[in-house]
């Protein structure tokens, strides 16, 4: 593989993070020879760093989930301080490297197709005293996980919103699966949105259709601890974090992540959504004769863990929720 080359496509730098360390994340075993000194203060444990011009503290811990914690932290330097999110693995001893990396690629390529905030900007990995790998990340200013947004969203607003983010986010899931990453767990609590004051001009790109839109809307995808990358030719996976996915899982699947997606907005959405919107994603989620969105309408949470079985089979090797006919369709749309 191409370990020495950047035609890899998943060529990634440390250097900025003050990590003396690059190469491709296609053959992932030079991460493990990367050296990660440990400066948690013994005196104050939450104290991550402790150097002589350069200081990162956790002030509290924002939240805690099954595979993590995520804590607000101060970072201090002669030139200032501000504040950032840390990623702790919730096991003693377990390491987010892979996950640090793979963030770090995807906010390089989401930022190079126009979306410079498409994934928090990693700003240190660091080892704790416990052998804890963890990184630090910029946060996203102004901005609520896009099912806090939705929920707050009037009726009548619904579509246009959702709408435009489609489009958005067909554009960003069409890339990453063009260069063989999938996230595994695009649902709407991993997206975070922000809404701006004027709308702004974006560019679109999905395969060979390229959309210019005025948009108000920024989104910025997250959590990548189940994603995965792999061979778009043999969907032979190189790098796959977690365990909840098998071994044997096809990385990439085409149309996985925004399946996923839709499946899950529309069991929490439906009922917001005006009937041509609500159509639309019966057509897109409901293979031929599943009867999919009849399950979800009347058991939303079960039908949640049957989206992320139907996900991870391994059986399936690609979804008709492709980027190329989500956008073809919502340029179609009347509402």
């Amino acid at each position: 593989m191409c370990i020495q080359s950047q035609h890899c496509g998943a060529w990634i730098s440390l250097e900025s993070i003050g990590i003396a360390a690059q190469g491709c994340l296609r053959t992932p075993e030079w991460l493990q020879r990367i050296p990660l000194p440990i400066y948690q203060s013994i005196v104050n444990p939450a104290i991550y760093i402790d150097l002589p011009h350069h200081t990162l503290t956790c002030t509290k811990n924002v939240s805690h989930g099954a595979f993590g914690f995520i804590d607000l932290a101060v970072i201090k330097t002669p030139e200032g301080s501000k504040e950032l999110y840390v990623k702790r693995p919730i096991m003693m001893g377990k390491s987010l490297l892979q996950e640090a990396c793979l963030q770090t690629l995807v906010n390089k390529r989401l930022a190079e197709i126009g979306f410079p905030i498409g994934a928090p900007k990693v700003t240190h990995i660091f080892r704790l005293r416990d052998r804890s790998v963890c990184f630090a990340m910029e946060p996203v200013e102004g901005a609520v996980t896009l099912d806090r947004y939705l929920d707050a969203t009037p009726s009548h607003l619904f579509s246009t919103v959702m709408v435009d983010c489609l489009l958005q986010l067909s554009a960003m899931m069409w890339h990453l699966d063009h260069i063989g990453i999938n996230h595994r767990d695009v649902k709407p609590s991993n997206f975070l949105i922000v809404e701006h004051d004027a709308p702004v001009r974006k560019i679109l790109t999905v395969e060979n259709e390229i959309i210019e839109i005025s948009s108000k809307y920024s989104l910025t995808l997250i959590d990548f601890g189940f994603s995965c990358i792999g061979s778009t030719k043999t969907q032979v996976s190189h790098l796959a974090l977690s365990t909840v996915y098998p071994p044997s899982d096809p990385c990439p699947k085409e149309g996985r992540d925004l399946y996923l997606f839709l499946g899950l907005l529309y069991a929490d959405y439906h009922t917001k959504m005006p009937v041509p919107l609500c159509q639309l994603f019966e057509r897109w989620i409901d293979e031929p004769g599943s009867k999919l969105c009849t399950f979800m309408r009347k058991d939303k949470e079960y039908s949640k863990k049957w989206l992320y079985f139907m996900a991870g089979n391994d059986k399936i090797t690609r979804f008709q929720s492709n980027p190329t006919r989500i956008v073809a369709d919502l340029q179609a749309l009347h509402l």
